[in-house]
């Protein structure tokens, strides 16, 4: 090419040129189309040409269906042309008219209306399931925090920042696996910070919204691209903010963007999925989970030897202060605390509205076997039903609280044993037709 050539090559053609012009022809470079072609495993654009050819008939010249292409591993026409790294393929045409268009898509009329899209494995049931009770323990563990970073603050929500309370919201984070106990007796916002972001404690917010990642990893087609992002901004957040020390100030604010975080999860598995079993896995995981937690923190907080203290961090953990505060204007008192956090159904931090929901969500699910029996989830849950909807406040103490809370954990194995493939005893689970 002309513009390839150096100065005095091109002056030296120029010469050339001048004497003997009816030696040379001028060419312009094309720029050529492209057509796919394997190269190194995979299909790439590659510049060819096609030769064609033309016959002499009786009836004048004709075009022959067919030709011969070159193709090139280069961009530049001139390889072609010229050989340099160039293949020849043979070009057939087919048909001399315009061919009818195949599509492997299914026309409208064929396809088939459906409003569940069929078996829900029993993997993904139980993804869904751990999914939902990660999540509900990592917002109980910042429940906590947020409370821990507000007890030595001062603010009017600053009750808790001394004696036993204290020592009791301490003591459920060391119980809840958050924090290790040797932290115990050290800064307040260092206690927080590791509840939130200690890696090595298999109970801390970051550990458990990590689990609840790789856990809706392994099923992210039955999850909207608004939550997986949602969770891996999470998740993010809590292990990219690790700097130490922090102030109470500062823990606090970690630990209210998280609760923000995760009430936009609940938010959008609320909203957006399907209300048919995958969502119901889901909600049972929250719903035994949300009720342990409850239970666990009623026999810390709420005994017979409870302070007015303990009691209104209770209330605080529960989410309950406002329905609390428009019912009893009396002030805080432990039976009418313990019914609204225990066993008032139409409270839905209580472990009776738990209860009820998983109820729902049970009789909703297809039974396993036609023989008539109850299965075992739903013959723990009827007595377990059976016992809080029957319960007195005024009686209701910590030993009745740790059996409902054993009772729930009870009911959680059963679940798994009965619709989670688990080992050579499975139960295959082949009537479970609609569980997406």
């Amino acid at each position: 090419m002309l513009a390839d050539l150096s100065p005095a090559e091109r002056d030296s053609l120029r010469a050339a040129m001048r004497e003997r012009p009816a030696d040379f022809v001028g060419q312009e470079v094309v720029r050529l189309s492209t057509t796919p072609a394997w190269r190194d495993g995979a299909p790439r654009p590659s510049p060819f040409v096609l030769r064609v050819y033309v016959a002499a008939t009786p009836t004048g010249w004709r075009v022959m269906p067919g030709g011969f292409c070159r193709i090139s591993d280069q961009p530049d026409a001139r390889a072609i042309s010229m050989g340099e790294g160039a293949q020849a393929a043979d070009v057939w045409v087919l048909s001399d008219q315009p061919v009818e268009r195949v599509s492997l898509l299914a026309s409208r009329d064929d396809v088939k209306v459906r409003r569940i899209i069929g078996h829900l494995p029993s993997r993904a049931a139980d993804n869904l399931f751990w999914l939902g009770r990660y999540l509900e323990r990592a917002e109980a563990t910042l429940r906590l925090v947020r409370s821990l970073c507000t007890s030595l603050m001062d603010a009017d929500s600053a009750i808790h920042g001394a004696g036993e309370t204290l020592a009791k919201l301490q003591g459920l984070l060391v119980d809840w696996g958050a924090v290790d106990e040797a932290a115990l007796g050290g800064r307040v916002a260092d206690f927080a910070a590791a509840a939130l972001h200690d890696d090595q404690a298999y109970g801390s917010v970051v550990r458990l919204v990590r689990a609840a990642r790789r856990t809706a990893s392994g099923m992210r087609e039955r999850l909207s691209e608004d939550f997986w992002k949602q969770l891996l901004n999470l998740e993010a957040g809590l292990r990219d903010r690790r700097q130490f020390p922090l102030t109470e100030a500062e823990g606090l604010a970690r630990a209210e963007s998280a609760l923000q975080g995760l009430a936009t999860l609940s938010g959008l598995a609320q909203e957006n999925m399907n209300r048919v079993a995958g969502w119901r896995f889901l909600d049972m995981g929250r719903r035994i989970e949300r009720g342990v937690n409850t239970c666990r923190t009623m026999r810390q907080l709420a005994g017979d030897d409870a302070t007015l203290d303990d009691l209104d961090l209770l209330l605080d953990l529960a989410d309950s202060q406002i329905t609390y505060r428009s019912r009893y204007l009396e002030g805080v008192a432990l039976t009418p605390v313990r019914d609204l956090v225990m066993l008032d159904p139409f409270n839905p931090r209580s472990v009776a509205f738990q209860v009820a929901a998983l109820k729902t969500h049970l009789d909703a699910l297809p039974s396993l076997l036609n023989d008539g029996m109850p299965e075992a989830p739903w013959r723990l849950l009827t007595q377990l039903a059976g016992q809080v909807e029957t319960e007195v406040a005024a009686d209701l103490d910590s030993d009745k609280a740790a059996a409902f809370e054993q009772m729930l954990m009870g009911l959680s194995n059963a679940i798994a044993d009965r619709y989670f493939l688990q080992g050579s005893n499975a139960t295959p689970t082949k009537k479970l037709g609609g569980l997406a």
